[in-house]
């Protein structure tokens, strides 16, 4: 069994799954923590900024909202996690956002909300479920 977590440190899961830093895989044996490989979270973060010509000055202060208010966004996917991710058996996480369910969902990636913060305690109390 393959199990991945989001983490930023390689110690506790990351809050937001789509931004982790990497994704530890542990391959779980008999019950029991077979070995651990990182691997670099390859989705790209895209910032937020809107296309020239579509947005107007004084957005910080309130100033320019309403139907000139315009930006121009591409679809946000995480198809980069998904190929990542397609080998394992689930994927426990803190939080998923509606763009992550829905790409998870279709990419097949069954995935599980956990709470704690812990690794180590994470994959401890989730073996201890499929007992």
């Amino acid at each position: 069994m393959k199990i991945a977590i989001p983490t930023n440190d390689r110690k506790t899961i990351a809050k937001r799954t789509g931004r982790a830093a990497e994704f530890a895989i542990y391959t779980i044996e008999n019950g029991e923590n077979n070995s651990v490989d990182y691997q670099k979270n390859t989705h790209e973060h895209h910032d937020h900024k809107p296309k020239e010509g579509n947005h107007r000055q004084g957005h910080g202060n309130g100033q320019g909202l309403g139907p000139q208010h315009k930006h121009e966004h591409g679809e946000h996917t995480h198809d980069e996690i998904i190929t990542q991710l397609k080998d394992i058996d689930i994927f426990l996480v803190r939080a998923v956002g509606k763009h992550m369910k829905r790409d998870l969902e279709k990419g097949k990636i069954h995935y599980k909300i956990v709470k704690g913060e812990e690794i180590s305690e994470i994959i401890s109390n989730y073996l201890k479920r499929l007992v």
